[in-house]
């Protein structure tokens, strides 16, 4: 579980951990503001943060769960979600306007591809969500 913000400064690069978003967060009882969940996290490890959230590295199958998690979204709350997609082994990134605008293609490192693109994603709890996407990176 995110219990505060230093969570993320506590990880090392090279660190295993589940990361998810806020925007992937709910409450199932309002009326406790603490008992967050999350719908889905990704295993990943940490290779360092950036405007306030984690950039870490997953495999290609969980690379491209991301992706299906961010297409959902788009179906179910606008097609501005829709700034991730692969082409061939390639993920594209479309930076939104709030960060400059822009595509960037992240081809694999050492068969990895670099998630966070200026998201707060944050290190939770695995038994906080639902879904945990990937393997523990040896």
């Amino acid at each position: 579980m995110r219990t505060t913000d230093n969570d993320l400064y506590a990880l090392r690069p090279g660190a295993n951990a589940v990361f998810s978003g806020d925007w992937l967060g709910y409450l199932p009882d309002r009326r406790n503001r603490a008992d967050i969940r999350y719908y889905v996290g990704y295993h990943g490890v940490l290779h360092g943060r950036w405007n306030g959230g984690a950039e870490f590295t997953v495999d290609a199958a969980t690379a491209r769960a991301i992706v299906a998690t961010f297409a959902e979204t788009a179906e179910y709350v606008s097609g501005n979600w829709r700034t991730v997609a692969f082409d061939g082994d390639v993920l594209i990134v479309r930076t939104p306007w709030s960060l400059g605008v822009g595509v960037t293609r992240l081809p694999p490192e050492g068969g990895r591809y670099r998630i966070g693109w200026g998201l707060p994603w944050c290190p939770v709890d695995p038994a906080r969500c639902d879904h945990v996407v990937g393997h523990h990176h040896p």
